[in-house]
This record gives C-alpha cells, sequence and structure tokens, in this order.
C-alpha cells in the first residue's frame, strides 16, 4: 500500500483485482475534496481501502497489505480490497472462450455533500444531497459470430462462434455482444461482480460513473451497456447529443517495438497511432445529472486532443486520455444573480434579476499505465 499524497485534503477509495495474477496489474483510486464530501459507505467497504493506494512492486506481484489475498478473490473480504468486475465463472468461461479478461478492478464511494458547500451563494437545504460515484475498467466487450462453413458445419469447436474484441461497439450491433453470466449487461461480458455491487452500494443514490468501458466507437451510447437500476439511467457525451471522445490509447510503440504486433483492427485500419477507442466515459443518472460540459479526449479517431492540459501526461505505452466532466445537480437550488438583461425592443437595457446555472461539481477521471484515478472536486 502507498498513502496519497494529503489525506487532510483528499480522502480515497482504492481496490485491486489481482484474480490469478495472469497479468500485470493496476489499482483503481476515487479521490474526493474532505472540505466539500462526507463519505457515508464504500466499496470495497474495509477502512484499509481508504486514503491508501494498493499497489504492485516493479515485478508485478502484490505487496504489502494487499498481499496474496487477491489471487484467489474477486470480492473483498474484511480486510482486504481485493476487488473485480468479473465473477469467478466469468473468468473461467473467457479463458475457454480464448479471451483472458485480465485484471480489471473497481471501487465506489457514497457522498452526501457537506453542508454549507452546497451552492456558490452557500444556501442550506433541508437534506443534504447523496451521490454514488463509481469508478472501474471493465473487460473488452466481446462480439458473438457464429461461423459455418459451405456445407453449413461449425467452423470452430467446442463452441460454433467466433469471439472477437472490439466489433459488437465499433459496428454498432449490440446484439451480436456477450452477456455477462448474470445478464445484468448485455454489452459488457465480466461486469456482473461490478453491476451487483453498484446495486448494493447506491441503493436509490443518484449515479456518477467514470469508467474504461474498453467500447471502440464514439458514437456508441453508454446508457445501452447496463440493463438493471441503477446503472439503467445513465447518459453519457453520446447520450446528449454529442460523441464519447477518442481516449484510448498511445499505442504508437506497438509497430516500432515488434512488426508482428500489427494487426487490422475492428474500428478498420491497424493499431499503430494514438486514440484509436472512445474508451473512457463520464456517464450519470439522467433524471438527476446534466453533463454540461466533457473535456478531453479527440473528437474524431485518431485526431488531435483540443483540451489544454488533458494531454497524455506520461507519454507511456497504453496510457490513456485523461477527461473532465462539468455536473449540473438538478436537486440543487438556483442561485440568483444581478446582471443587466435586455428589457426593451429598442435593446436598451436594465437592471433585473437572472437565474444562473445549478451547481456544478467538477469530475476528472484518468486512466493511465500505472492507476486508474478518479477526483470529485
Amino acid at each position: 500500500m502507498s498513502t496519497i499524497g494529503n489525506t487532510e485534503v483528499y480522502g480515497s477509495v482504492g481496490s485491486a483485482c489481482g484474480y490469478a495474477q495472469t497479468a500485470y496489474t493496476a489499482p483503481v483510486v476515487l479521490f474526493y475534496r474532505r472540505d466539500r464530501w462526507k463519505l457515508e459507505a464504500s466499496y470495497p467497504p474495509s477502512p484499509k481501502c481508504q486514503d491508501e493506494i494498493p499497489v504492485p512492486n516493479a515485478t508485478g506481484s502484490w505487496t504489502g497489505q494487499i498481499g496474496d489475498v487477491c489471487v484467489d478473490k474477486v470480492t473483498p473480504g474484511e480486510d482486504d480490497c481485493c476487488l473485480c468486475t468479473f465473477s469467478e465463472e466469468e473468468y473461467n468461461e473467457g479463458n475457454e472462450m480464448g479471451q483472458a479478461l485480465g485484471q480489471r478492478a473497481w471501487a465506489g464511494g457514497l457522498f452526501s455533500m457537506k453542508e454549507g458547500t452546497y451552492d456558490n451563494a452557500n444556501e442550506e437545504i433541508e437534506s443534504p444531497p447523496k451521490v454514488c460515484m463509481v469508478v472501474g475498467e471493465m473487460p473488452h466487450p466481446l462480439s458473438n459470430t457464429s461461423l459455418y462453413d459451405l456445407n453449413g458445419v461449425a467452423t470452430s469447436d467446442p463452441r460454433p462462434f467466433s469471439i472477437m474484441r472490439y466489433i459488437c461497439t465499433s459496428l454498432l450491433n449490440p446484439e451480436i455482444c456477450v452477456p455477462n453470466s448474470d445478464g445484468t449487461s448485455k454489452i459488457l461480458f465480466g461486469s456482473s461482480v461490478f453491476v451487483e455491487g453498484v446495486s448494493e452500494l447506491c441503493g436509490d443514490a443518484p449515479v456518477v460513473v467514470m469508467f474504461d468501458s474498453n467500447a471502440g466507437a464514439g458514437d456508441f451510447p453508454t446508457w445501452i451497456m447496463f440493463n438493471t437500476e441503477p446503472l439503467l439511467g445513465l447518459a453519457g457525451a453520446v447520450d446528449n447529443d454529442g460523441l464519447e471522445p477518442y481516449t484510448c490509447c498511445n499505442d504508437t510503440h506497438l509497430v516500432d517495438i515488434d512488426p508482428s504486433q500489427y494487426r487490422i483492427d475492428a474500428i478498420g485500419g491497424g493499431n499503430k497511432g494514438l486514440n484509436r477507442y472512445a474508451s473512457d466515459r463520464i456517464a450519470a443518472s439522467v433524471e438527476t445529472f446534466k453533463i454540461d460540459k466533457l473535456e478531453g479526449g479527440s473528437i474524431a479517431l485518431g485526431g488531435p486532443v483540443d483540451s489544454p492540459g488533458l494531454g497524455y501526461q506520461c507519454h507511456a505505452a497504453q496510457e490513456h486520455l485523461p477527461l473532465r466532466a462539468y455536473i449540473t445537480d438538478e436537486r440543487l437550488p438556483a442561485v440568483v444573480v444581478q446582471e443587466e438583461v435586455d428589457t426593451s425592443d429598442s435593446g436598451g437595457t436594465s437592471a433585473g434579476s437572472n437565474i444562473k446555472s445549478m451547481k456544478t461539481m467538477v469530475v476528472v477521471v484518468g486512466i493511465g499505465v500505472l492507476i486508474g484515478s478518479v477526483y470529485l472536486i
């Protein structure tokens, strides 16, 4: 474990998924401002998972409090931070399909706003509003396409289909995606523990989800990824008449190191280049929140990054671009301000009242090589 910087200002909830330890794993961490937010509940629930980051050593094996306990666990115990998005059943089934799920961690916190921070005028409301924040990394969506030869005989054994990544979220054909084992997501195989855990943690509180979905195309909507509450009512950028930004990845190293690694991907072309996938998403419960502005990533596959300060931070292989969202909470009171407003047909102006927008919270997401981190400001 590693202590975060200034724990007086920022609190955190973190987890790590090390199941079967077949690949290098990265933890995820949710940071929040202590002066504005009160942590009501968290997942993983252990205090050991708060204000510290579970990190692997240089060889990729786990040390410290995280220990070896995560090797055979997908859900946390009382004294560990082991938490994967998938169940053991899904992990084993993925191996049977020739698609290892890797190590996919997630974490969440149920927060309430502290009194005096509800809006810019410091007006108080009777009940502190709650928000459930979730951060994680999903396995790659898999497509299920039956393949038969000219004689009608299945070409793969033992399963009569070919499993491939990205296609179902790139060709906008969700019907060929492999669902998770519980049927709570028709898109994201390997997400059953995630969906169940979010439902248990968040209850009926509105949700903001910040995750690496590993989806392909920017016009593939986030709202169809889950089909149970509270995740069912999510809306992302594409659901607000926009496109999900392309954030994944810094892949310029692949061909330069080993030309044999070049592959034709589902979107078209090869994997050499920058930000070819709209993987990283910020989505919020549509009945409570509205994403006013989303910064970061590129608006087109392989395009430039126009948001200042939100380029590749480490310039490391497979690094993702960070995102920043400004989200309005419709439950909070509006702030009345005095400004000049037009009150005549002749174009004259006079002083009057105008309503500013609701209080906006800022969410920053960064999915990097070593750690996925989210800041609730």
